[in-house]
């Protein structure tokens, strides 16, 4: 089902506004920094020191026709240590300062505009806790719906579809952004992200 060309057309705010100038270094580094700060790092495997095996040389060193080998934990060997393998001590949480996030998202909502891929929604065209109603204005491609003050009726109505992820503009990163195909941007929300942006 084609998304209705109407809900664009209805709102008065201009998304070219989200055109700056953001160098892709800093874009990558914001989404490695959420990337590696999203899981624990606990991982871990075992040394051949911890191996629960017999220390006992496998086989005598000369006169078998066979290479020479020490213990059965050595990594060589199936159940045998791992080398160089996860620690189990996690890294220190990367950081970036609040600038460096704003601008960072400032670049993926620019490259989204200039792809055509940032649309401004009537909210208003949805009906409370109407899924068949949301379907129709934001269709059925994958995209995010960002949103800012909009009710739970209709918020409840846009989590029954499948394709769409619901983001709030509050916590909008430049991860999750650039993870959807297309972003859905409510008129709340466009002037919650122009005020935290300082875009005027």
């Amino acid at each position: 089902m084609a998304t209705k060309k109407s809900t664009t057309t209805s709102i008065s705010q201009d998304l070219s506004i989200f055109s700056a100038d953001v160098k892709p270094s800093l874009i990558t580094q914001a989404i490695h920094v959420y990337q590696e700060n999203s899981h624990r790092g606990v991982s871990k495997t075992k040394t051949r020191g911890e191996i629960n095996a017999t220390k006992k040389k496998v086989y005598k060193q000369k006169g078998t026709g066979n290479a020479r080998h020490g213990a059965k934990s050595a990594p060589i060997f199936v159940g045998g240590g791992v080398p160089f393998g996860p620690t189990g001590l996690g890294s220190a949480p990367k950081s970036l300062n609040q600038k460096m996030k704003g601008q960072a998202l400032l670049g993926v909502l620019s490259l989204f505009q200039k792809e055509n891929r940032l649309v401004m929604v009537n909210s208003a065209d949805i009906k409370e806790s109407s899924t068949k109603s949301a379907q129709s204005v934001l269709g059925t491609d994958k995209a995010a719906f960002v949103f800012f003050s909009e009710t739970q009726g209709l918020l409840k109505a846009i989590s029954n579809l499948s394709n769409i992820t619901i983001l709030s503009a509050r916590r909008l990163n430049a991860f999750n952004t650039a993870s959807s195909p297309k972003i859905f941007l409510t008129p709340s929300a466009y002037e919650h992200l122009v005020t935290r942006l300082k875009l005027k």
